[in-house]
This record gives C-alpha cells, structure tokens and sequence, in this order.
C-alpha cells in the first residue's frame, strides 16, 4: 500500500466481497495507524529502557533496523515501490519487547528477518499474512533457543553498571500458576513492571493504558481484548477457588496485557466479524489458560496465538453472514 493510498481494511484483502458490514466510511491511512500503535507502546518500551538499561535499548534498535532493512531489500529485489506504512517498525518493537534483556544481540535480527521475510512478505505482504509476523519470530527463536529464552531478567533500574541479573525464583505468574496465593508487594510490582521478566511485559499498568488509548482512538475494538481477559479472570478465579490474587497474577502477570490489546488485535490475524472477534477473544484466554494450568511452562502467549491465528479463516468462513437476498442452500 502506497503512502498516499486511501486506507482499506488489510482483512477484507484476505477476503474480497465477503467483508461484513459495517463498512468503512472514512479514509485512513496505514502509516497513521501504525504510528498509533507505535505511540501506546511507548511509555512500556520507555519503561524497560529504564529497567533494563542500554542492553534493552539496543535490541529496539537492533530489531528495528532489521525488520526495516529486510523489508526495504524485500521490495527492491522485487523491483517494486517500498512501502511506508510503518508496520515493520510495530513488528520490531512488539518482538523486543517479548524477547529477555539478556539475550544475545543477534537475536532479534533472526527474530526479524523471520518475521518479515517468512512470516508476512511471503505470504503476500501486508493483510495477506496468516500468522503474526512478531510471534512468528519470537516463536522460532523460542524453540531454538529454548533456554535463553525463557530465563527472566530482573530490573536494574536507573541503568545499574553491575549487568543484568537472570533469577531462577518464581515469578507472580509462575506463583498463581502453582495455586499460591500472591502478596501485597508482588501485586504492585506486577502492575509497576518491578519483577523479574521479559523486556516489556512486566509493566502491566503501562500496557493497559496504551491498549486503552488505542481503544480511545478506534484503532481496535473492545471484543478481542476484553472477551480475552475476562475469559482469564473467569477461569483463574475458577481455578484458583476464588483467590482474586490469583486472578490478579493471570490477569496482569505474565503478556496478558500485551498479547490482548497488542498482538491479538492484529488486523490481518483476527476475524473480520465482531461476533468472529468475541469468538477468537473467548478461545484465546481459554487456551491460554490451558497452557498456563496443564504444561510445564507459565507463559504460552505466542504459541497460542499463532494456534487461533491459523483458525481465524474457519471463523470468517462461519461467522460472516450471506449475502442480502442469497437464497439459502437449507
């Protein structure tokens, strides 16, 4: 999509004719989109900085520069214009923010060579991709990496000399997820990001208002995130027997916050109905969920995302209505 290009829904190009109404009626475009994006996360990429130091600074550089770069090489060896919609840069930032401080620096640059290449131009570019280009990179890097990638850092903050410390303890998430109840002081630090984690997951109250932001400005809508936490809250206050500090842990612990208003929310990967959203919102807290209180690991925020993002066709194919004055086949 060229930069002066009237701004189509990237999901209806998956599925031309077939887009539900209500349709758009006003002109937007991608770049703006993006920036927006880029904007509500900007408080928790500032806050890991502070966290983690010139280390997680670097890795947003690292990835931005990457997935910018591929993009651009992508485009020119295909002989054809090179987008400036600013999408690469909201993949490269929601990889390192998913991605521990104390990985390598090289990283993110397989995260994001993956993630643009493989994952999104490959399957055509921009609301043509079947899975998030993000946690398609964070996942492969995931399993090949599986240690370095599933250690927590805990926070140096005001940019401590002494390194990054990776701890072994429990996290909150990891706390609830065993049926313990949470304290006072290990609930602030969840809401705060003071707690051992990934670079940008932890600082839960920060995610919470760029997702609202988002919802402010009408760039998501409030059925996949919604539907998703509270399915969350629902089945851990289940699972918990009623302890809401356990609710608490899965409800701002862990990338619930991120994963539900920043990478379910994605265009071209969710359905194109509200009531296909409400479904996929549902699905998603109930399989995180799953993977949370039956595996080995606490967290499995990618992987069940890209399993509903490959489900998110057969949801349109079942939810978009017929059209008017279609007889039906009964």
């Amino acid at each position: 999509m060229e930069k002066n290009q009237p701004f189509e829904d990237f999901r209806s190009e998956r599925y031309p004719m077939m887009e539900a109404s209500p349709h758009l009626l006003f002109w937007e475009k991608t770049d703006r989109i993006m920036k927006l994006v880029v904007l509500a996360l900007l408080p928790s990429v500032l806050a890991s900085i502070l966290f983690f130091g010139v280390r997680s600074l670097l890795l947003y550089v690292i990835s931005i520069v990457t997935c910018v770069v591929c993009e651009v090489l992508w485009f020119k060896i295909r002989k054809h214009s090179v987008p400036q919609d600013f999408s690469a840069v909201v993949t490269a930032v929601l990889l390192a923010m998913s991605i521990p401080a104390s990985v390598p620096l090289w990283y993110p640059v397989v995260g994001g060579a993956i993630g643009i290449i493989l994952a999104k131009e490959l399957f055509g570019g921009i609301g043509r991709n079947l899975l998030n280009p993000a946690l398609t990179g964070r996942a492969v890097l995931r399993l090949v990496f599986a240690q370095e990638m599933s250690t927590n850092v805990q926070p140096q903050p005001f940019f401590s000399l002494d390194g990054l410390d990776v701890v072994s303890s429990a996290t909150p998430l990891m706390t609830a997820s065993a049926g313990e109840s949470l304290s006072s002081s290990q609930m602030i630090d969840s809401l705060t990001g003071l707690i051992a984690g990934k670079n940008a997951e932890t600082a839960a109250v920060l995610l919470l208002l760029g997702g609202l932001f988002l919802l402010y400005k009408r760039v998501i809508s409030w059925h996949i995130p919604l539907c998703m936490i509270a399915t969350v809250a629902v089945v851990a206050l289940i699972a918990g027997k009623g302890d809401m500090t356990i609710v608490f842990a899965h409800v701002f612990g862990g990338a619930t916050m991120l994963g539900a208003f920043f990478m379910a929310t994605d265009y071209s990967t969710s359905p194109t109905t509200p009531k296909g959203e409400i479904i996929y919102g549902v699905s998603c807290g109930l399989l995180l969920m799953a993977w949370r209180l039956f595996t080995s690991m606490p967290e499995g925020m990618t992987f069940i995302l890209l399993i509903m993002n490959c489900f998110v066709p057969l949801i349109d194919y079942l939810i978009i209505p017929q059209v008017y004055g279609e007889k039906s086949t009964d």
